[in-house]
C-alpha cells in the first residue's frame, strides 16, 4: 500500500512545507534557485504517482492536491510536480534497468512532452534504434533525469520513448510570458542511440488496453487524464492565491467614487463572492475529476470507458477556462495596477493565462469530443487524447 494513502496528509504535508521552505527565486527572475532545485529534484513529491513494487502509486487526489498548494506559491512550482508524476506514470509502462531506475530516483524529476514525433531508425548493429527528433514546450527539462516523448518508425508506429536528459540538448529557451519558472524549453535529439526496451508503443497506451500486465493499482492507462487533472491543480492554486491578494488589499480606495474602501462596495462584496463560488465549484469538478481516476484504478476491472474520459478531459477544459475569467474579473476589481510588474497580480494572471492554453485544453477539441459523443458518434475520429 502506498504511504501516501496510508497517511496522506502527515507525509504530504510535511514534504511540501518542506519544498515551501526553500522557495527562492533568482535575483530579478522568475527561475527558481539552485537551492530551491536541489530540493525539489530530491522531493518524494515528484513521484507520487511511481509504481515501483516497493510502494506501489498514490492517488491522482494526492497529486492535484499537492499541485494546488504548490500553485498558490509558485504556478510553475506546481506545474513542475504536475508533469514529473505524469512522467512517473508513464514510466511504469517501461522495463528499465536498475542503473537508470537509480539515477531517477537520485534526479526525481522527469519532464515529458507527447506532441510531434520524431523518428526512430533501426541501428546498424541490430540492438536499437537510432532516434532523431525536436520537441517543444519539454516543462521542466532543465532540471530533469529522463525525457519522454514520441518518435516514429519508419513503418509509421509511434513509440513512446525514455531519453537521457544529457543526451539532448536545447535548440531553443522559453519565450512565453508566463510560467517561466517551468523553462518549457525546445529540445533536440540528433542521432541518439535508444535501446530496445527504452520504447513501448504508444497507441495501446492510449487506448488502455495494456493487457493485464499490471496485478496491482496502476494509472498507466490513463496518463492523458493524470496529466490534464495536475495542471488543473496547479492553476487551481495559482488562481485562489490571487483571490486571497484581492480580499487582503480591499483597503484599497476605488478611484471616481465616494468609497475610501473596496471593502465599502456592495458590488465588490457580491463579485468577490460570485468569483469564490465559481472557485468553490471547479475545486469540486477537479477532486471530482480524480476521485473517478482514482476509483477506476482501483477497480480494475471496470474500467473506463471512452465517454468516461471524454468528459473528465473536458471538465478540466472547463476548469482551465474558469480560471482564466475569475483571474481577470479580480483585475477588474482591483484595478489597472494589477498589472505592474510589481504587483503578484500581474505574474499570476501571465502563469494563468499560459498554464489554461495548454495544447490539451486549447482549440475546442474537448467540447467538440463532447459534442461526438452526444450525438452518438466516436470521439476516436477527433482525438486519441483522452
Amino acid at each position: 500500500m502506498s504511504n501516501y494513502k496510508a497517511v496522506p496528509h502527515k507525509n504530504l504535508s510535511a514534504n511540501i512545507d518542506a519544498l515551501i521552505a526553500s522557495y527562492v527565486l533568482e535575483d530579478g527572475s522568475e527561475i527558481l534557485s539552485n537551492q530551491t532545485i536541489q530540493v525539489l529534484q530530491n522531493s518524494s513529491l515528484l513521484r507520487i504517482l511511481d509504481e515501483s513494487p516497493l510502494n506501489g502509486p498514490g492517488l491522482l487526489g494526492d497529486v492535484v492536491s499537492v499541485c494546488r498548494s504548490l500553485g498558490k506559491i509558485d504556478a510553475s512550482l506546481g506545474w513542475l510536480v504536475g508533469v514529473s508524476n505524469s512522467s512517473w506514470s508513464m514510466k511504469a509502462n517501461f522495463d528499465l534497468p536498475e542503473t537508470v531506475l537509480a539515477n531517477m530516483k537520485e534526479n526525481s524529476m522527469l519532464s515529458m512532452v507527447l506532441g510531434r514525433p520524431g523518428t526512430l531508425v533501426p541501428d546498424e548493429n541490430g540492438t536499437g534504434w537510432r532516434l532523431n527528433g525536436e520537441w517543444k514546450y519539454a516543462s521542466g527539462y532543465p532540471l530533469s533525469s529522463y525525457f519522454f516523448g514520441l518518435a516514429a518508425t519508419n513503418e509509421g508506429i509511434v513509440k513512446v520513448v525514455v531519453m537521457p536528459s544529457q543526451a539532448l540538448k536545447i535548440t531553443s529557451p522559453w519565450h512565453s510570458t508566463g510560467l517561466l519558472g517551468t523553462q518549457s524549453v525546445t529540445i533536440q535529439a540528433c542521432d541518439v542511440m535508444i535501446p530496445e526496451s527504452f520504447t513501448v508503443n504508444y497507441q495501446p497506451i492510449l487506448q488502455g488496453s495494456l493487457d493485464g500486465r499490471f496485478e496491482g493499482r496502476s494509472y498507466a492507462g490513463y496518463f492523458t487524464g493524470v496529466l490534464m487533472n495536475c495542471l488543473v491543480g496547479t492553476i487551481l492554486g495559482a488562481t485562489e492565491s490571487a483571490l486571497d491578494y484581492v480580499v487582503a488589499n480591499l483597503q484599497r480606495p476605488i478611484g471616481g467614487s465616494t468609497y475610501a474602501s473596496m471593502r465599502d462596495s456592495g458590488p465588490v462584496r457580491y463579485e468577490l463572492g460570485r468569483l469564490k463560488s465559481n472557485l468553490d465549484l471547479l475545486i469540486r469538478a477537479a477532486e471530482y475529476n480524480a476521485s473517478i481516476v482514482d476509483h477506476a484504478v482501483d477497480q480494475v476491472s471496470a474500467p473506463l470507458s471512452d465517454n468516461d474520459r471524454v468528459e473528465i478531459r473536458a471538465r478540466a477544459t472547463q476548469v482551465m477556462k474558469g480560471c482564466t475569467e475569475i483571474v481577470q474579473s479580480l483585475l477588474w476589481i482591483y484595478g489597472s495596477s494589477g498589472l505592474d510588474t510589481s504587483c503578484p497580480l500581474e505574474k499570476i494572471w501571465r502563469d494563468v493565462n499560459v498554464g489554461a492554453r495548454h495544447g490539451g485544453f486549447s482549440k475546442f477539441i474537448p467540447e467538440e469530443m463532447i459534442g461526438l459523443t452526444l450525438l452518438n458518434a466516436d470521439p476516436v475520429s477527433l482525438s486519441r487524447m483522452f
